[in-house]
């Protein structure tokens, strides 16, 4: 059940990103950021297998972006391409600080610079970990529709533009669809029906209770 209900908020993160198009010249991007989210997708995973404490996983699952980072932009810098180093750190810094620079002195829709596309990556692996840890973890499927939001509003909050409506659907269906997959989850800790002869469906339609009101 806990599988299922990650990989929706995995697809609800993913979905809500594609309201981010009108800001960069080209698609580059998305495929850093689903990889991001992957990545906390199976981070989160591993720590619900092991049971690792509530309070760390958001840690472990920016660990795991840490190093997902590092091999998309300094494998060359790090240790087996996967180990960081400082020298792969100072790197990571480096691009960072040049991709918020990029951000603010290019007018959107911006180019897909390498330093912008890390920090697109490193946002919406950011948003994945927070979005994981509350519908996953914490059981607050309904909470982890602010990060969600927060994602989906930044064109409005750079460009004065929000989003088309088919990136709105995408967004809103994507929440929709994890507050069904939390509620399907927790229904399910209930245990399994008990049939009675009553509810048996062997008894005939026309003995049964009538459930069209419910």
């Amino acid at each position: 059940m806990r599988l299922r209900l990650t990989i929706v908020a995995g697809v609800a993160t993913l979905l809500a990103t594609v309201g981010l198009y009108p800001l960069y010249e080209s698609g580059g991007w998305f495929g850093p950021g689903f990889g991001a989210i992957l990545v906390v997708g199976v981070a989160g995973t591993l720590t619900r297998r092991f049971r690792v404490a509530a309070v760390l996983c958001p840690l472990i699952g920016l660990a795991a972006l840490f190093l997902y980072l590092t091999v998309l932009v300094a494998s060359g810098q790090s240790l087996l391409a996967v180990v960081p180093t400082p020298s792969s750190t100072a790197r990571l810094g480096r691009l960072l600080g040049e991709g918020w620079h990029d951000a603010n002195a290019y007018a959107a829709p911006v180019p897909m610079l390498p330093a912008i596309n890390m920090l697109t990556a490193t946002g919406i692996g950011l948003v994945a970990v927070l979005v994981d840890f509350l519908a996953v973890r914490a059981r607050r499927a309904a909470l982890a529709g602010l990060p969600l939001l927060a994602i989906y509003s930044v064109p409005a909050a750079v460009r004065q533009q929000a989003a088309g409506w088919l990136a709105f659907l995408l967004s809103a269906g994507g929440y929709l669809g994890l507050l069904v997959a939390d509620g399907r989850d927790q229904l399910a800790g209930w245990g399994r029906a008990v049939f009675t002869r009553r509810w048996s469906p062997a008894v005939p339609v026309d003995e049964r209770p009538d459930s069209g009101p419910l």
